[in-house]
């Protein structure tokens, strides 16, 4: 349920934004919101809380926020606060940023490894991927999982490439642990 009623809303204040002619100047204001609520849990917890009202969320959202958004992101947070959709601002904001992706042919990608690696290896990885899968542009994560010991994992969309090292050995350990090659003797 919440999930529909944040693409609908996202979808809202994206075809409000192009109308305007404002699309790039919005989404850079989603990603401000998106990050503060990931950041702050209180954010969050505070913005669904039924006994806070409605003049105080919006005192405390224009306190944060208004001063750092354009006209149009502020008053869509306002209208959302009156209406009690605050709480939905959250994915709101994720929904947005799923659907200017799908706009702009972005695809989110993260690459995990057990150590930073080196641009020319990035460069090469996300070169591959955008040929092999016809991507536009990607929009690139990069995060350190000591636990990979090498070798990388990449996410897009709902595809995973798992090149590390923890997969090999799990595949290896799989294999002996099947014995149904053995030949049993009775």
């Amino acid at each position: 349920m919440s999930y529909r009623i944040a693409s609908r809303y996202a979808k809202s204040l994206i075809e409000l934004a192009q109308e305007k002619g404002k699309l790039e100047e919005v989404h850079h204001d989603v990603l401000l919101l998106n990050n503060a609520f990931k950041a702050s849990r209180e954010l969050r917890v505070f913005l669904k809380s039924p006994v806070i009202n409605a003049e105080k969320k919006v005192e405390v959202l224009n306190k944060i926020f208004l001063s750092k958004v354009t006209e149009i992101t502020g008053k869509f947070i306002i209208l959302m606060t009156n209406k009690g959709r605050e709480g939905f601002l959250s994915e709101i904001a994720e929904a947005f940023i799923t659907q200017y992706n799908v706009i702009k042919n972005i695809t989110p990608v993260r690459i995990s490894s057990a150590v930073k690696l080196d641009q020319a290896t990035i460069h090469s990885l996300v070169t591959g991927l955008k040929k092999r899968e016809h991507l536009g542009e990607i929009e690139l994560t990069e995060t350190i999982d000591e636990s990979l010991v090498g070798g990388f994992i990449l996410q897009y969309g709902d595809k995973q490439v798992d090149s590390s090292v923890r997969s090999s050995l799990q595949k290896l350990h799989n294999l002996v642990a099947d014995d149904s090659y053995v030949k049993k003797i009775r």
